[in-house]
């Protein structure tokens, strides 16, 4: 029987990767939660884990009391960048949450 061997190429994939200084990723932003859609702002992100990220509102945002902040995939930023639906969660109740930049601040 053969087992899956990770390669040591297949954990530097896996691995978090730190965003370019000049990816955009604040901004303006279109948030489907709860089966309705918010505009709002993202004020930045930080690391959250070994591949992910978490995403910030302004501290005014009602969003930010209701949902706290959205953790997404590390590998996602990318396109979050340039525009493209990705899916992330909240991090008050880990509820399933879909975000695309659609704009900068």
């Amino acid at each position: 029987m053969m087992k899956h061997i990770h390669t040591f190429e297949s954990f530097l994939n896996e691995a978090y990767k730190r965003p370019a200084s000049d990816m955009k990723i604040s901004g303006k932003f279109e948030i489907s939660i709860d089966g309705k859609t918010h505009t709002t702002k993202i004020a930045g992100f930080e690391r959250e884990g070994d591949d992910t990220d978490s995403l910030y509102l302004m501290d005014e945002d009602p969003l930010k009391v209701k949902h706290g902040s959205f953790i997404v995939k590390n590998s996602d930023m990318p396109k979050l960048s340039k525009g493209t639906t990705i899916k992330g969660k909240c991090t008050k109740h880990g509820e399933p949450v879909t975000l695309k930049r659609i704009g900068d601040l």
